[in-house]
C-alpha cells in the first residue's frame, strides 16, 4: 500500500530543495572554519534518505512517519531558521566588517533557498502523524495489577 498521495508529493518537494540546500552550505567560503556545517550537512542527507526511503518503500509504520515528523519539529527546522538568521546577519554586516565570512548577495541567495525549503517542510508536517504515546490502563487479575505492554 503507498503513502498518502498528499504526503509523497509534500515529500517531493523537500526533495526537490534539499540538494540545493546541501550544495550551497557545502559550498560556502566559511564551510571549513566552521565544524557545525559538516554536521548540519549530515543531518540533513540522513533525513533526505529517510525521505527516500518513506515514499519510494513499503508503508511506513506510524512510528515512522512521526519519528520524520519529529526531526522536521525539532532539528530541520530549527537548523534552517539558524542559517537563515546568521545569513541576514552577513547580509546586513558593512563591505569592510572582517567578521563577514560570506558576501551579502551570496547569504540572500541562500536564505532564498532556505526559505524554500523551509516551506516545503511546514507543508509536509499536516500530513505526518504526530508520535502518540498511548497509555493502556491496568488490568487487574487475581487482585494483582498487571500491566500490559
Amino acid at each position: 500500500m503507498p503513502i498518502d498521495p498528499k504526503l509523497a508529493q509534500s515529500i517531493d518537494q523537500v526533495l526537490k530543495y534539499l540538494p540545493d540546500v546541501i550544495f550551497d552550505i557545502q559550498n560556502r567560503k566559511d564551510y571549513a572554519k566552521n565544524p557545525a556545517f559538516a554536521v548540519d550537512i549530515s543531518r540533513l542527507n540522513d533525513f533526505k534518505q529517510q525521505l527516500m526511503i518513506v515514499k519510494d518503500g513499503p508503508m511506513p509504520s506510524s512510528s515512522t512517519l512521526a519519528g520524520i515528523q519529529g526531526t522536521v519539529t525539532n532539528t530541520i527546522l530549527p537548523m534552517i531558521e539558524s542559517l537563515i538568521s546568521a545569513n541576514l546577519v552577513m547580509a546586513n554586516m558593512g563591505q569592510l566588517n572582517t567578521n563577514r565570512t560570506i558576501e551579502p548577495k551570496d547569504a540572500i541567495d541562500q536564505n532564498v533557498k532556505l526559505a524554500s525549503l523551509q516551506n516545503a517542510l511546514q507543508g509536509m508536517l499536516p500530513y505526518l502523524p504526530k508520535a502518540e504515546r498511548k497509555l493502556i490502563p491496568p488490568r487487574v487479575v487475581g487482585g494483582k495489577l498487571l500491566f500490559k505492554h
